[in-house]
């Protein structure tokens, strides 16, 4: 056994749990909830939440599977849906019709300080970090370098992601993921659930820091 084998099993299981913690949130709204629309802006809500859930676990479930250079491809449109989802919610009605119409295009940088309004980041930091980090995400969309470089380990064509990258990855989308659920459910008002997923985002985050 290689002395790197340790350390991968130890990933394994972080994104194993971080699967079963997605798949919990997203059970919070699931299908056998009986949702009552209230505004115009519900129903496009629920789609959002539904494809930021199935985005979610698709890289988990790929990251399972080993194959970290499609999971990492499918981070900008995870955080894409996530930035449209709080646009619905809390942009103009003009956007939320745009984003129905299938016409709106994102405004990461503006919606991020938005969030940093929301939950009262005076110094700002999802607007900052979306500035900078969109473009290194289109580059794992779209097969730029930031994929072939992780492509090759020596003189071996093969995928050279490392655990501390992996790791990340999970951690961040894990924080998307925790987000939507507290902003969607406080949207469509739904105390219970939103207190659920507080909990459960106290118990990961004590989990991941002790």
């Amino acid at each position: 056994m290689s002395s790197s084998a340790k350390p991968a099993a130890n990933v394994q299981d972080l994104v194993a749990q971080a699967l079963q913690l997605s798949e919990r949130l997203q059970l919070l709204l699931s299908n056998e909830t009986q949702h009552v629309i209230k505004t115009s802006r519900d129903g496009l809500c629920l789609l959002h939440w539904s494809l930021i859930f199935e985005h979610h676990q698709g890289i988990l479930v790929l990251l399972q599977q080993r194959l970290p250079a499609p999971a990492f491809a499918l981070l900008r449109p995870l955080e894409e849906a996530f930035l449209r989802s709080f646009v619905v919610m809390h942009g103009t009605d003009k956007q939320a019709e745009a984003i129905k119409n299938g016409t709106y295009k994102t405004e990461p940088e503006i919606i991020g300080n938005q969030i940093d309004q929301k939950l009262g980041l005076m110094k700002g930091h999802f607007g900052p970090s979306f500035k900078t980090k969109m473009p290194v995400l289109h580059g794992f969309t779209h097969g730029g370098k930031e994929q072939l470089v992780r492509q090759s380990r020596g003189l071996d064509i093969i995928s050279s992601y490392t655990d501390d990258e992996v790791v990340t990855l999970v951690r961040e989308t894990m924080s998307v993921a925790f987000l939507a659920a507290l902003f969607i459910t406080e949207f469509l008002v739904y105390p219970a659930e939103n207190q659920a997923a507080m909990q459960m985002l106290n118990e990961y985050v004590q989990a991941i820091t002790a």
